[in-house]
């Protein structure tokens, strides 16, 4: 693992992790476990969920930071193949499907689909037939109705799916950018982080929860409780997040700091 370099002071600690509204933040630890929402959070939101970029540089930070740490994992509503696919060749351990699957190594974590959810599937692309600009991304344990390219759609998203999921009471609905997720009520993203921090490699670790949305308020409680920090990209008043950056690009910019940092 890395280590801290003490010369550098608290001068050269905010030179190294940059200029990005970061100086708000605690110092790295040698310490620390590293968690990332990544849509709206490491990267910009596009119109389509394939659509968005993964910069290069940031794809090697990641690495860089995983090799120092072993403690990096990715916890996003994508599913795990997505995530695979969208930072191709790097593989961390990563959460999908804001809980419902999780791998580390060798081990793997998958919630079984609730039927409930699948029957409303049909129904959704039914609705999306009817109305240009919205996408029904279906991962299998849970579904997202995109409608950033139909925004004035949003209140018409909302009543369908409240409609769909009130007979079902496993199932809940999280609004998120342009966005709504339908997902079984009893997983989330803080138990995502929670079920990493029962792993070696992340157990005796502080954690670093970074996310945009209400979809990362559950990982930010849970960081909290455990002491960790909890960080919300943009805007973070009525969030349980205790910082703030500003932005995916002051994300990456932080992120690239502690590459440096750590190595």
């Amino acid at each position: 693992m890395g280590c801290c370099r003490s010369q550098h002071g608290i001068l050269g600690e905010r030179r190294l992790l940059g200029k990005a509204r970061t100086m708000d933040l605690p110092a790295p630890r040698p310490d620390w476990a590293l968690f990332f929402d990544i849509d709206g959070t490491l990267i910009e939101l596009a119109p389509t969920p394939e659509a968005v970029v993964v910069p290069a540089a940031l794809r090697e930070d990641l690495a860089a930071l995983d090799r120092a740490l072993g403690a990096v994992a990715l916890i996003s509503g994508r599913s795990l193949s997505s995530i695979d696919a969208l930072f191709n060749p790097l593989v961390l351990p990563a959460s999908g499907q804001h809980g419902a699957e999780a791998r580390i190594g060798g081990q793997t974590l998958v919630v079984p689909p609730l039927p409930g959810l699948r029957a409303i599937v049909a129904p959704l692309r039914q609705f999306a037939a009817r109305h240009p600009g919205i996408l029904i991304e279906d991962k299998g344990n849970s579904v997202a109705i995109h409608y950033r390219t139909a925004p004035a759609l949003a209140d018409e998203v909302a009543a369908v799916t409240r409609s769909l999921i009130a007979d079902c009471a496993q199932l809940e609905a999280l609004s998120s950018k342009m966005a709504v997720d339908i997902k079984p009520r009893a997983v989330s993203k803080g138990g995502a982080v929670a079920w990493f921090m029962t792993q070696p490699s992340f157990a005796t670790r502080v954690p670093v929860f970074v996310g945009d949305d209400r979809t990362d308020e559950a990982g930010f409680v849970t960081v909290n409780q455990r002491g960790g920090l909890s960080i919300r990209v943009g805007e973070r008043q009525g969030s349980s997040a205790r910082y703030s950056l500003d932005s995916p690009a002051a994300v990456r910019e932080w992120i690239a700091g502690l590459a440096r940092y750590y190595s």
